[in-house]
C-alpha cells in the first residue's frame, strides 16, 4: 500500500470514529483539552497565539480563544485562499468579525482582514484528522498547514486532538512539519515521548 493510500485509509477510519462522538462528548473532551492547553508553557507564555477555528467534530477552540483575549494575547486565525492553497494569519478581535467562508469553516470577513506577520506568531494550534506519537499528522488533504508551518520555524507547534485520533504510525513525508506537542483529553504527548501530566 503506498503512502497516499495509507493516509487516505487513516483519514477515512479516524473521521468515522470522530464523527461518531456525540456533541456532549465533543464538548466535555474539548473542555479538558483546552484546560490542558492553558497549562502548556508554550501557550501560556505566547504573546501572539494562532488558533484554528473549530468546525464539525474537531476539538472546540472558542473557549481557548476567549481565554487568550482575557489573558491579553493577540489571537490570530487562518484565512484560506483555495486558489493557491495558502493561508494568511489574521488578527481576530471578536467572534463578530467572522463569517462562514470556504468549506463552511468560519473565517475573518474578507473585507476586514488584518494580516499579522508570520514571524510574530509564538505558538500555533494545529488541527488534524490524526496524529502519531512522533508528531506526524494526517490533515484534511488541502495541504494548507503543510505549506504554512515551514514558514513559521520559531513557533511552537501544538496539536489538539481527541484520544481516538492518535494512531500508531503515520507514513513519514519529507514535506511534513511535525507537531512538538499533542494534547488529548487523556494525556500530553511530547513528540516521540509519552508524558503524563502537564509539566513542560
Amino acid at each position: 500500500m503506498d503512502e497516499m493510500t495509507d493516509k487516505r485509509e487513516i483519514r477515512k477510519r479516524i473521521m468515522t470514529l470522530r464523527n461518531a462522538m456525540t456533541p456532549e462528548e465533543i464538548e466535555a473532551k474539548s473542555g479538558e483539552i483546552v484546560r490542558q492547553l492553558k497549562g502548556l508553557r508554550e501557550i501560556r507564555e505566547s504573546s501572539t497565539l494562532m488558533v484554528y477555528l473549530s468546525f464539525g467534530s474537531e476539538v472546540l477552540t472558542d473557549d481557548l480563544i476567549r481565554w487568550g483575549w482575557d489573558a491579553g494575547k493577540r489571537i490570530v486565525v487562518p484565512f484560506c485562499h483555495p486558489e493557491s492553497r495558502e493561508m494568511t494569519s489574521c488578527l481576530l478581535g471578536g467572534f463578530t468579525e467572522l463569517e462562514t467562508g470556504h468549506y463552511g469553516i468560519r473565517e475573518p470577513k474578507a473585507e476586514r482582514l488584518k494580516p499579522v506577520p508570520r514571524e510574530e506568531i509564538d505558538a500555533v494550534l494545529i488541527p488534524a484528522v490524526a496524529f502519531d506519537r512522533q508528531g506526524r499528522r494526517v490533515g484534511y488533504g488541502g495541504g494548507y498547514y503543510d505549506r504554512f508551518l515551514p514558514e513559521i520555524p520559531r513557533s511552537a507547534r501544538i496539536g489538539a486532538a481527541f484520544a481516538c485520533q492518535i494512531v500508531a504510525e503515520i507514513p513519514p513525508d519529507p514535506h511534513d512539519v511535525p507537531a512538538d506537542r499533542i494534547v488529548t483529553e487523556d494525556e500530553l504527548i511530547v513528540a516521540g515521548i509519552r508524558s503524563s501530566g502537564i509539566s513542560v
